[in-house]
């Protein structure tokens, strides 16, 4: 850009046309309290916000929200006992944002690099007719943005249109909650204008799912990225930071949040010895990591080392593991995990767990067990 223009652009208080373009996302949710014109409480789904909102930020992008009329939306699906939704919860700055979305009218298309429809059965409502959001949408797609969805944010897609009103995505791939799983005879159903693998596939795009549901289902199909339900929130944020920063998919620079590095680490520990896979733990340990335990009233040390060159490669057991709680606070977190030896034992584990250069490990194990009867499963 010419200086003297940049200059004079500043000086006035105007805004560059996408300055800031790279830097910034656009979430879309409802202001829908209630399904329909029943008294039946609807909401936006708050993991589907917070999930990929925690995963945009730290990738270095600023998040805004739009709704239909813009001011405070209903979140709900709550819940409290998974960390990162508590630490949001209780982020006053974060949930100001939500009681102070903006209006369609407000929103400058050309800021933002990607558009994104959050879920939860608000979804189904206000969001698809409005007019003025789907302009910002097609000229963020028209400008090599991103259009991505969630679950019911999918509903927001049904009537996106081009210049010449034919489909945005005629013959892509797009994903959403599928209407087999909706229970049909249920009064919230039958308030929804429609249903969306249907207005989908009626605006010509090509409607996919799992039938399995859960299991973090996902569709790319060139710069439309949609989910089809909670399980595939952080899989849907890290393909659109795919797609806007190239470097980052081929530099495996995939963004995972605080939480789901930890349960990696936690899952190679579990599974790395259940396996034989001494390289995983080496992965999710610090190199000088003790464990402690007290036998017999005695306090008893073992080096990490030692630990590590007692599972024999490739030498599967009968371990069953499961992770039972994480509590983060900033670089440091406490975890808790069950080991189950049929039979045999049941191990509890405490770890403390630090992040250094960009990485968490598990840099202390505490355990305790009790003995199993022999007739008790698993």
């Amino acid at each position: 850009m010419n200086k003297i223009i940049f200059l004079l652009l500043v000086l006035t208080g105007l805004q560059p046309i996408g300055l800031n373009a790279q830097n910034k996302i656009l979430f879309v949710t409802s202001n829908q309290d209630y399904y329909g014109n029943t008294k039946i409480t609807a909401a936006n789904h708050f993991e589907e916000i917070i999930v990929p909102y925690d995963i945009f930020i730290k990738a270095g992008y600023t998040v805004d929200f739009v709704s239909p009329k813009g001011g405070a939306i209903p979140v709900g699906y709550i819940n409290t006992s998974d960390l990162l939704q508590k630490k949001y919860l209780y982020d006053g700055w974060f949930m100001d944002k939500l009681e102070r979305t903006m209006k369609p009218t407000e929103i400058i298309a050309s800021d933002y690099s990607a558009i994104f429809y959050s879920g939860g059965g608000a979804a189904m409502f206000g969001v698809a007719e409005d007019i003025t959001i789907q302009n910002i949408a097609r000229h963020i797609y028209n400008k090599n943005g991103v259009v991505s969805a969630i679950c019911h944010g999918t509903a927001g897609l049904a009537y996106l249109k081009d210049e010449n009103q034919k489909s945005l995505y005629a013959g892509r791939k797009i994903t959403g909650y599928p209407d087999l799983f909706e229970n049909k005879n249920a009064e919230y159903y039958k308030t929804f204008p429609f249903a969306i693998d249907k207005a989908i596939t009626n605006n010509q795009g090509k409607f996919v799912y799992s039938d399995k549901g859960g299991d973090a289902f996902y569709a790319v199909d060139g710069r439309f990225v949609t989910g089809q339900d909670p399980s595939s929130a952080s899989r849907v944020a890290n393909e659109v930071i795919a797609i806007l920063k190239p470097d980052s998919k081929k530099n495996n620079k995939i963004v995972l949040s605080d939480l789901d590095q930890i349960t990696e680490i936690l899952l190679d520990y579990i599974e790395g010895t259940a396996n034989g896979e001494p390289e995983r733990l080496r992965k999710a340990f610090h190199p000088d990591f003790n464990l402690y335990t007290v036998a017999k009233d005695t306090l008893w040390i073992r080096s990490g080392k030692q630990y590590i060159d007692n599972i024999k490669p490739g030498e599967k057991t009968n371990r069953i593991g499961s992770i039972v709680s994480i509590d983060i606070e900033k670089d440091t977190a406490v975890a808790k995990a069950v080991i189950v030896i049929p039979n045999q034992r049941t191990f509890t584990d405490y770890f403390l767990i630090v992040k250094y250069q960009g990485a968490w490990k598990i840099v202390h194990k505490s355990y305790s067990w009790k003995e199993l009867p022999k007739t008790e499963k698993a």
